[in-house]
């Protein structure tokens, strides 16, 4: 194998990690943005704008915590602590694993094409 070769294997691979873990991240910003939707008892097109902010929190900031901050601000006030966020934020991001191992698994499966 040509070093040139190597390093385009490393470079493709670092894209699709980054992808990955951004996709991971904007999956549990939506997941944890509808569950804080909930809590602040919104309804219809309001719980999809909040949902849309808290993912547009996400990928605004560097290292995507923006969502969380954002979450984590707006409960505060009805008594919900950052701890219960970070929380929801790692059952998310769990979730969001499986899902993408189970589709890593069918796409690898030629019984599930």
């Amino acid at each position: 194998m040509t070093i040139d070769r190597r390093r385009d294997m490393q470079e493709k691979l670092f894209v699709a990690r980054e992808r990955r873990s951004f996709e991971d991240r904007a999956r549990a910003d939506r997941i944890v943005g509808l569950w804080a939707a909930e809590q602040l008892g919104l309804k219809g097109q309001a719980i999809d704008a909040y949902t849309g902010s808290v993912i547009g929190a996400g990928v605004a900031r560097p290292g995507g915590r923006g969502g969380f901050d954002k979450v984590a601000a707006d409960l505060v006030a009805l008594g919900i602590s950052a701890d219960t966020v970070r929380a929801r934020y790692a059952m998310a991001m769990d979730e969001g694993v499986m899902i993408g191992r189970s589709v890593a698994i069918a796409n690898a499966n030629p019984l599930y094409a």
